[in-house]
């Protein structure tokens, strides 16, 4: 718990959230802004782009410069106190200021500006909106940890909801094969607490493969109590494991088809899962079949899906979507994920 806490902490300080591409382009951008400011004081419009100019180049190379420095210093440094890494910050952006102005100075790059008030002026410039840049970046790295703390609270609030509602089904499996097939039974145990360890983990990283023999598992279990009356196709292409996916999420969908087809029907219903994986997204579709007339009086059926919706939000931004269709004789989940590593990724996009 301390060791998550601690790298959370790390995620949003300041250097780390300066050398993401939220922040340099940040600082290019409010840059930018200040070369345009300084121009206004030209004299002429033909003054006005010259000077523009002059300032984008030496604002821009300051910045870039400084932000080198920076990511050198993170990465050799990156558990430096928010006081030191606020100094670090301020002390590389007026040291690089003073360094490229004597610099100018000396080769009279900038003739009319030149001389001792340039170089002052320039760093002072600079000590302001280093101050004022660093202030802001603190304010967003608060709110950027209110929020997180916010999702993770709304996680947990999720996961206490995940009541898998095949346990008990489950349980009264296991007692008749021990009765019966003693092996069968045995592999049933294991794959029951496989699914119980997801259960405690929901929300948690896990890996689309993982799900997928999460899922495979668990449909091993409906198999034996429903024998004939279910029939599973899988769709499936080799997976790479580095596709992040919350825990227990596939299951839930597996769980609802069989509420929907198997349990409804006296004939029983078959159940398809596709995988489809491209450059930006993986998704999965679960399709089970509807006996004509079946009606599904349970009043939870809605619940593990929006459940699933709401992680996926928290997690992936608005990234992620799961659909459902009911048609005349199927039902069909699907389910679109980016394919990314880790979830901070789509925070920093």
């Amino acid at each position: 718990m301390a060791s998550t806490a601690r790298s959370e902490r790390d995620s949003y300080s300041l250097l780390n959230t300066l050398c993401q591409t939220r922040g340099v382009l940040s600082a290019l951008v409010v840059g930018e802004a200040l070369a345009l400011i300084i121009s206004f004081n030209a004299d002429s419009a033909e003054d006005f782009w010259l000077l523009l100019g002059q300032s984008s180049l030496l604002i821009q190379f300051i910045v870039s410069l400084s932000f080198a420095l920076l990511y050198i210093v993170n990465k050799t440094k990156p558990k430096l106190a928010d006081s030191l890494q606020a100094l670090a910050v301020i002390s590389t952006l007026v040291l690089v200021t003073l360094l490229t102005t004597l610099y100018i100075n000396f080769l009279t790059l900038l003739t009319e500006q030149s001389g001792l008030w340039f170089i002052l002026k320039s760093c002072a410039i600079s000590l302001l909106v280093a101050v004022l840049f660093v202030q802001f970046m603190a304010i967003y790295n608060e709110h950027a940890k209110a929020h997180s703390a916010y999702a993770s609270a709304q996680l947990d609030a999720l996961q206490a909801r995940i009541r898998p509602h095949f346990l008990f089904n489950t349980l009264n499996t296991l007692a008749e094969l021990a009765h019966h097939d003693a092996d069968a039974a045995e592999e049933s145990a294991l794959a029951l607490a496989s699914l119980s360890r997801a259960a405690m983990n929901a929300g948690k990283q896990s890996t689309l493969a993982d799900e997928v023999t999460l899922a495979q598992r668990y449909l091993a279990l409906e198999q034996w109590r429903f024998g004939s009356r279910l029939s599973v196709s899988w769709r499936i292409p080799e997976l790479p494991m580095t596709i992040v996916m919350p825990c227990l999420t596939l299951q839930p969908l597996l769980e609802n088809a069989v509420l929907h087809g198997v349990e409804t029907s006296a004939e029983g219903a078959s159940i398809e899962v596709e995988v489809h994986l491209s450059k930006q997204s993986a998704t999965v579709i679960v399709s089970n079949s509807i006996a004509v007339g079946s009606q599904n009086k349970r009043s939870h059926n809605g619940i593990a899906i929006e459940n699933i919706r709401k992680r996926l939000a928290i997690l992936y931004q608005g990234k992620a979507s799961l659909t459902q269709h009911k048609f005349a004789h199927s039902y069909r989940v699907k389910l679109v994920v980016p394919r990314l590593e880790s979830y901070s990724e789509s925070f920093s996009r």
